[in-house]
């Protein structure tokens, strides 16, 4: 507490030491918290492969495709239509699994088709016996050409 002796009274000056020390004790708990309070996600990311892709198609590879409207779409596998929709996949799946190595299907679907029914048709896939689903994104790939046809 500032006060002056003499004629001139009393003198009011704020006495900042006391804010000053708050303010530090503040910051260092601040310091202090904030690692504390970051929430992080262990991920496992994969090595970057040096490898080239492979453009050979096989015959006894499964290409699964979904084309065509949202509102009725078409669900090819290599080039054969299947009927049915989602469940006729599981079916026509398990048939062509069976004494399989490798039960690999690759997969792709318009980007103009719901989200849930693609998922219902990756599930349909797994549930008919593949173990692993290859995700098609090559836009400039005939996938019709691919899968075995002229």
């Amino acid at each position: 507490m500032a006060m002056q002796m003499g004629g001139q009274g009393l003198k009011s000056d704020i006495n900042v030491t006391p804010f000053v020390d708050i303010v530090l004790v503040l910051l260092i708990i601040f310091m202090v918290v904030t690692p504390l309070l970051s929430r992080t996600l262990d991920l496992s990311v994969p090595p970057k492969s040096d490898a080239s892709p492979v453009d050979v198609v096989t015959s006894d590879q499964l290409i699964l495709t979904v084309k065509g409207p949202e509102t009725a779409p078409k669900i090819f596998l290599n080039r054969e239509e299947i009927q049915g929709g989602p469940d006729g996949v599981k079916e026509r799946i398990s048939e062509l699994m069976k004494g399989r190595r490798e039960k690999v299907v690759f997969f792709q679907a318009d980007n103009e088709l719901p989200y849930s029914y693609v998922v219902q048709v990756m599930d349909n896939i797994r549930g008919g016996g593949a173990e692993k689903i290859g995700l098609i994104t090559d836009e400039n790939l005939d996938v019709s050409q691919a899968a075995g046809g002229g």
